[in-house]
């Protein structure tokens, strides 16, 4: 008996021995394995772990290291951007597996410096690289205010060809307040992705596209859409160019803007952009129905509305789809500008910010890539645009509407002071949702087709196209003055703010310059880079509340829980080992 129990444990020494030799083979066969087989596994709802296929992509194609320095590194960081400094840590491993050894980045603490002389150079120089701060209000040792400047930025750095070429990336978006809250870091997270991989393209792309902002049609001069102009050459090769009926002088171009003409277009300008289309070119039309001189109500009181037909392009955009209205939109969501009134006592005139519907406020839609988290965009004396036709070869999107309380006013119209006098009412604006901004994608119908005499059609040094031979795609918005920045005459120079500023509200920040820009880069996005705006993250706060009331119930679950755990586990462990040796005996 003796002897039959020592071999059983024998038997069974062996047994655990060749158990542990096959977990062992198992083990390193799956590493074997898994070294040629790669996948990896995200478990979040809204997937947020998960690169777009077009990043990943590019980054097992890339042929050499792009460095990244995020600016973004302290100990005393605010909550904020700390979840900031998180995520982008996160996206940059994600974006290393894939890119193996291409990707290398490291985080600096810009303020680290103890002399505040360095740290103003420091701070300086970042500036000057593009990259935006915050000076935050933060508690020092010992309970002391104290100033925290922070960039929460980073600055792209590839080598090709002998050159260096460098890129900032802003990490956090700017809020309309210009302040930072947990939405606008969330949506900042969101961005993430495209901000860093749209930059790495910008920077490794060995030819840069060329952009034509089109002149001699009394557009937006070059002081107008200085701005505007600026943050296109950030990203493409931007030119101003005058067609003068050449029939080449689009040929160089991947994208135009046409931004407020106010005087005709030719046939000769019309039937050369439209060959441009019918090629693929993409175009972003900014184009007002109706002018309106603000000058005119300052100065005399009242102005009228005029139709602005002669630039006769409205026949154009109907044979592509679209149509720009000969209306005006009045929105309770507006800006407010100064007005001059006079005293009920003294008589004295004096300036105060009153509404003026005519200078609608638009909230950005957060279902297209063009438009998702952007601050809201001020336009000045916006036309609704409307889509026409039925070709089926056209995709039509509305990027921008009104907001629930509207109106329309139709030609002809009055505009006076008087309407200052009106304090808006939601109720008096019974019109909802109309749309202000279009996007038209796929194979446009050339606006020439059977209107042209054979001996031009059939002419052999240029093709005269009926139809598009690649998709195109353009955006229609029915306010030209969207693109326009302020401009200012000071001691003989020529000085212009910022695409979205108001001069009457310097603190707060509109969304122009990023929609308008936003709508460019789509028009050229040929890798489907824009697509990755789409990404949401879920802002998942607690409920304080619940939490202050069951305070105590969660802290005796968080604390007993584990312990509890442990000796469930222990205590089945033991009655199963006690269970199967005992069977043996």
């Amino acid at each position: 008996m003796v002897k039959r129990i020592s071999m059983d444990k024998k038997k069974v020494k062996r047994q655990n021995i060749l158990e542990l030799i096959l977990l062992i083979m198992v083990v390193v066969l799956l590493n074997v394995v898994g070294s040629f087989l790669f996948h990896r596994f995200d478990l979040t709802q809204e997937k947020r772990y998960t690169l777009a296929q077009s990043t990943k992509n590019f980054l097992r194609n890339l042929h050499d290291i792009i460095y990244v320095k995020v600016y973004l590194e302290g100990d005393d960081l605010p909550a904020g951007f700390r979840r900031l400094q998180k995520s982008t840590k996160e996206i940059l491993d994600e974006f290393r597996v894939y890119a193996k050894n291409n990707i290398e980045y490291e985080f600096i603490n810009p303020g680290e410096s103890s002399d505040i002389k360095t740290r103003r150079e420091v701070y300086d120089q970042l500036a000057k690289e593009g990259l935006e701060y915050y000076n935050i209000g933060a508690q020092g040792k010992g309970g002391v205010s104290v100033r925290q400047v922070i960039f929460p930025g980073a600055i792209l750095t590839y080598r090709a060809h002998g050159q260096e070429f460098d890129r900032p990336v802003n990490l956090l978006l700017r809020s309309v307040s210009q302040q930072m809250d947990d939405q606008n870091v969330n949506h900042s997270i969101e961005n993430l992705e495209y901000q860093l991989i749209s930059a790495m393209h910008q920077i490794t792309r060995e030819k840069v596209p060329k952009v034509a902002m089109i002149e001699g049609h009394d557009e937006l001069d070059k002081y107008e859409s200085a701005s505007l102009t600026n943050e296109i050459s950030k990203f493409y090769q931007v030119k101003r160019v005058e067609i003068k009926g050449q029939i080449a002088a689009l040929n160089e171009y991947s994208a135009i803007v046409i931004a407020d003409p106010k005087s005709a277009f030719s046939e000769k300008d019309k039937f050369i952009i439209d060959q441009f289309i019918m090629k693929g070119g993409k175009v972003l039309w900014l184009v007002d129905a109706v002018k309106v001189n603000l000058n005119d109500i300052a100065f005399k009181d009242e102005t009228f509305g005029k139709i602005n037909a002669q630039v006769r392009i409205g026949d154009m955009l109907f044979t592509y789809g679209a149509r720009v209205n000969t209306n005006l939109v009045q929105d309770y969501n507006c800006v407010a500008i100064p007005v001059k009134t006079t005293g009920e006592n003294d008589n004295q005139s004096k300036m105060v910010m009153a509404p003026f519907v005519f200078f609608p406020v638009i909230s950005a839609r957060a279902d297209n890539p063009i438009t998702k988290n952007l601050n809201p965009i001020r336009f000045e004396f916006v036309s609704t645009v409307d889509t026409v036709g039925e070709d089926p070869e056209i995709k039509k999107r509305v990027l921008l509407t009104t907001s629930e309380h509207t109106r329309l006013v139709r030609q002809p119209f009055r505009i006076s002071t008087e309407i200052f006098a009106e304090r808006p009412q939601p109720n008096r604006f019974p019109l909802a949702n109309l749309p202000v901004a279009v996007l038209l994608e796929g194979k446009f119908t050339s606006h020439y087709k059977n209107r042209l005499p054979e001996e031009l059609t059939q002419n052999k040094l240029f093709k005269v196209l009926d139809k598009s031979i690649a998709p195109g795609k353009m955006i229609v918005i029915g306010d030209g003055e969207i693109g326009r920045n302020y401009v200012s005459h000071q001691g003989g120079q020529v000085r212009y703010s910022p695409l979205g500023y108001d001069r009457y509200n310097p603190n707060i920040s509109f969304g122009n310059k990023d929609f308008l820009l936003n709508c460019i880069n789509y028009l050229m996005d040929d890798e489907g880079v824009m697509g990755i705006r789409t990404r949401e993250v879920r802002l998942r706060l607690m409920d304080f509340a619940r939490l202050t009331e069951e305070r105590t119930k969660w802290q005796i679950i968080n604390l007993l829980g584990p312990v509890l755990v442990v000796l469930l586990g222990g205590g089945l462990y033991l009655f199963y080992r006690r269970r199967k040796y005992r069977k043996k005996i």
